[in-house]
């Protein structure tokens, strides 16, 4: 359908506001750009031939180095982090006011150095009292002693005292049987007397004579046998003080050895009083570095409280952690068999390195990293490691002989990987692809791509495409890879 329009609306101005004036300038504006970019990459692409033509015909001058056979070290590098073999917090272990402090914060200090000293009169005063007690304990285990001693020779004396009454028993025993043996006599005579005067043969006074001598022996028997019953009772009594005076010394043994264990208390409280007055002399622990004094002469300060006088850091020997990963784990273990593994760490922006020893091995992957843990242990005897540090870590597993290497900055990165460029006899280049799959000291081991005795560009590659044609900047002295190395580590050095 056609549409007419009146021809005084169509010849009459179209009348457009400001925004809507900005917005189609703004529009053209974006349109003519895009016109003249697509152009311009129109152009630029519609003639890469004639550009290749003229890079390849120009002579880039170029600096060169050859790749050699070297034997290099096969390593593992991490960033390690410095970390004391030991740490501690020195505390006080009694309470007391701080009389002396004899080291300056961050002195090296050794194990045995006097630190800190407390006040140690309230010590020194119940060491006094302790001894005080010791010395009167002891005192009574001598009167103890003495008084059984004096019991023993009660035993003695008794002993002595039944064996003479023993001694009086066996007289009064002997002198009964020598009187039955007299009245035994005396009683014969009677009878016989007896009978003769019954005969006739003699007076009745004979008779009666010797009866009444049989009486006086009968008597004499009966006198002997109690003396006799007296001494034994004598000697029973003897016994039984023998008896006594034993159980007496006894008591006195027990008595002893209670003094004696009331002395060994003593001495062991004092002892402990001792290892009190002890603790106000403070020492080091360890070998180490003092960290900063955190009290000052004339504080008080509490006995194992939670804030430390000083922190020592043990420095020599001193470690450094760090980590590789898992995957890297069968290769080290393997390594680790033929003996301790050689560590260097150095500082970043520093090509000086210091050397250790793998001291460990954590036991456990770590999951989240992927990683396991290892520790080096150096020397450190000039001091140049502190806890705290982080320092470039390099772990040497082993040497890898003949293998090809080339300097570092041959190698390039392109979107396919890396690659080189190898110089050719017509003086041309090509780009040959690379694996290079370590550093060491500035050179890249090529694993594949390069071979021993190539030439490779080391400087002036961002000219270059595959049949560039080179010049060497420095024709008389074409340095090796060797020789480029010895250069660089005496730049290095000077």
């Amino acid at each position: 359908m056609t549409h007419e329009i009146p021809h005084e609306i169509a010849s009459e101005p179209v009348k457009l506001d400001r925004p809507k004036r900005k917005r189609i300038g703004l529009a053209l504006g974006i349109l003519l750009l895009g016109t003249a970019g697509f152009f311009g990459l129109r152009s630029h692409f519609s003639k890469p031939d004639k550009a290749g033509r003229d890079t390849k015909s120009q002579i880039t001058p170029v600096t060169i180095a050859t790749a050699v056979p070297k034997t290099v070290p096969v390593q593992i590098s991490a960033i390690g982090h410095v970390q004391s073999d030991s740490t501690v917090s020195v505390t006080p272990q009694a309470t007391g006011r701080i009389t002396g402090v004899f080291f300056k914060k961050g002195q090296e200090v050794h194990k045995g150095q006097l630190l800190f000293t407390l006040d140690d009169r309230s010590q020194n005063a119940t060491i006094q009292q302790a001894q005080g007690t010791v010395a009167k304990d002891q005192a009574q285990v001598q009167q103890s002693r003495a008084t059984m001693i004096k019991d023993q020779g009660q035993i003695e004396q008794a002993r002595a005292t039944l064996a003479k009454d023993q001694g009086l028993v066996r007289q009064a025993q002997a002198t009964l049987a020598k009187d039955q043996a007299q009245a035994q006599l005396a009683q014969a005579q009677s009878d016989r007397y007896n009978n003769l005067f019954k005969q006739g043969a003699i007076s009745q006074d004979q008779a009666q004579q010797y009866s009444t001598n049989s009486k006086a022996a009968a008597a004499t028997l009966e006198s002997d046998q109690a003396a006799i019953a007296n001494a034994e009772a004598v000697v029973r009594s003897d016994e039984v003080a023998i008896q006594n005076a034993e159980t007496v010394v006894k008591g006195d043994q027990a008595g002893i050895e209670n003094a004696q264990a009331v002395v060994s208390a003593d001495g062991g409280a004092l002892d402990n009083t001792k290892v009190q007055a002890s603790y106000t002399k403070i020492y080091s622990p360890i070998d180490g570095r003092a960290g900063d004094v955190l009290v000052t002469e004339g504080n008080v300060v509490q006995a194992n409280g939670t804030n430390p006088l000083v922190v020592i850091e043990k420095v020599r020997p001193i470690q450094v952690s760090f980590s590789v990963p898992e995957s890297e784990l069968p290769e080290l273990q393997k390594h680790l068999e033929n003996g301790k593994l050689k560590v260097d760490v150095a500082f970043t922006g520093s090509n000086r390195s210091i050397s250790g020893l793998l001291s460990f091995v954590n036991n456990t992957v770590d999951s989240s990293t992927g990683t396991i843990q290892l520790l080096g242990e150096f020397d450190n005897s000039q001091g140049q490691l502190f806890p705290g540090q982080f320092v470039n870590t390099t772990l040497t597993l082993a040497q890898e002989p003949n293998a090809t290497v080339v300097p570092t900055q041959a190698v390039q990165n392109g979107p396919n990987g890396q690659f080189v460029f190898v110089v050719k006899p017509d003086s041309t280049v090509e780009n040959v692809p690379v694996v290079a799959s370590l550093t060491v000291d500035g050179l890249d081991v090529i694993q594949k791509g390069v071979q021993p005795g190539d030439q490779v560009v080391t400087d002036g590659q961002s000219n270059l495409v595959t049949g560039s044609k080179i010049r060497v900047k420095d024709s008389s002295a074409q340095p090796s890879t060797s020789e480029h190395h010895r250069k660089q580590s005496t730049g290095d050095a000077s």
